[in-house]
């Protein structure tokens, strides 16, 4: 059940296999309504089988009403879908406008920047150098040195970077480097702002990962490595998760990895795989993989540290290509277990997604599950705006205007806290659609559990950069 206390506003929800926004309650209403005229249906046929056989009883005109209140319920259906389209339609249109004035922008002011930037790193490096550190001398230090007071004051100012306002800013800045590396080459501003005119069919995004981190390798950081893998532990688990909130639950944190095994007699094995989010934030290269390099290089499509350690530990937890395989991930768990099914290396058939920055990643057609985001998440946008819909999308406001964002930690709308109580929301959906897909990956490993011989292993996995 949702928690009493909860701040969050509706949830969104656009299905698998289309571009339309609609909400829980206009999904369930349109639940409600087909099955009304389901149910109409058959009392017309049951009149009309009566009518044959009355011999005189009074029920002339029930039909023609019946018909009309069906008729009714059909246009009241047509109409939720016209509205949930036209919604759809005018948002579209409202943040292509905005990416190609954004894509302008950064193509006429990205020379000069990008020109300065790196007149800079390759002859002036001692200006840079310079500049940086009277920035940070400017900073005063707090109890916990300047880190400290940088991140005190973003707690006590949650509001600067929680609103959908500033995510689609993100996602604006994210899909419009490319476009400023554009214009530094010389590319004339309007034809960098054509529609389509981008470095990737993702808008941009990877090419604009792979700007950040081939700037910031000049600088030592964003360094990959090869990465090692050891199991924690092993055994036996009694019970599968049912519910979003409870797969949630069983994401790890420190052993970033976190594998079940599902046993049946006469079955092969099934294995859910739960990916941890972000350890360090730190750009540069130490012993963790779950690091902001990963972050960098899994938006930029390139070979992850973290994305190869997941890799890693299933084949040490016996995962074979042809088995099957539910991943669940948070934040760049998220991210990274997006990748794996994207990869097509694994048979992969459900995906449950919280707070990933993955949105600029294809995925194959027919996998079950949610990609879930709260819509005042930033972390999200750093991958741009959604570009695909084979996975179902679900988007709630962590909190919704008005209320008292808590300043307690930076970033509250995507803590755990607030997409625990995303997860409870949608746990408490009406709509068929949503339900559909968390009873699919609910069955998934309940069913295992349900039949002879049925059985389940838990492995964890620690992974460290070599």
């Amino acid at each position: 059940m949702s928690e009493p206390d909860d701040l969050g506003g509706q949830l969104l929800i656009t299905p698998a296999g289309t571009v339309v926004v609609s909400t829980d309650a206009m999904l369930a209403s349109v639940d409600r309504l087909r099955a009304l005229e389901a149910a109409l249906l058959i009392d017309i046929r049951r009149v009309i089988a009566a009518d044959a056989i009355a011999d005189g009883l009074p029920i002339t005109g029930i039909t023609p009403r019946l018909e009309r209140l069906r008729d009714r319920c059909e246009r009241a259906r047509d109409a939720f879908g016209r509205m949930a389209e036209n919604y759809t339609r005018l948002e579209s249109a409202i943040e292509q406008a905005q990416r190609d004035l954004a894509a302008m922008i950064a193509a006429v002011v990205g020379p000069a920047a990008f020109g300065y930037l790196m007149r800079m790193i390759l002859f002036q490096p001692h200006v840079l150098i310079a500049g940086a550190l009277i920035g940070w001398a400017a900073i005063p230090d707090g109890p916990d040195g300047k880190l400290g007071t940088v991140r005190d004051f973003m707690i006590a100012h949650p509001e600067l970077i929680t609103s959908p306002e500033f995510v689609r800013f993100v996602s604006l800045v994210a899909t419009s480097i490319d476009d400023a590396v554009l214009g530094g080459m010389g590319v004339p501003p309007w034809l960098v702002a054509l529609p389509g005119f981008d470095l990737g069919r993702d808008g941009g995004v990877a090419a604009g990962a792979m700007t950040v981190a081939a700037l910031g390798a000049m600088l030592g950081m964003f360094r990959e490595t090869s990465v090692a893998v050891d199991r924690v532990s092993t055994h036996p688990v009694t019970d599968a998760p049912t519910g979003v909130r409870e797969r949630f639950d069983r994401i790890p944190e420190v052993n970033q990895v976190r594998i079940e095994k599902y046993e049946a007699d006469g079955m092969p094995p099934r294995f859910t795989v739960y990916v941890g989010p972000t350890e360090t934030f730190s750009p540069y290269t130490d012993g963790e993989p779950w690091d902001l390099t990963s972050n960098t290089y899994g938006v930029a499509g390139l070979q992850a540290g973290s994305f190869r350690a997941v890799e890693l530990a299933m084949a040490e937890a016996g995962i074979r290509p042809g088995d099957e395989v539910v991943l669940t991930g948070f934040s760049q768990g998220g991210l990274v277990a997006t990748m794996v099914a994207a990869s097509g290396d694994w048979n992969v058939v459900g995906l449950e997604t919280h707070g990933a920055p993955a949105g600029n990643i294809p995925l194959p057609t027919g996998i079950a599950g949610m990609a879930i985001r709260n819509t005042d998440d930033l972390v999200p946008a750093l991958a741009g705006p959604q570009l695909e819909h084979d996975l179902m999308q679900v988007e709630r406001r962590a909190f919704r205007e008005g209320v008292d964002i808590p300043t307690i930690e930076a970033a509250p709308a995507h803590q755990r806290s607030g997409y625990e109580a995303t997860a409870a929301a949608i746990d408490d959906a009406e709509s068929g659609a949503i339900r559909e897909q968390i009873d699919a990956l609910d069955t998934f490993a309940t069913d295992y559990l349900d039949r002879p011989g049925g059985q389940a292993t838990v492995m964890t996995f620690r992974a460290t950069r070599e």
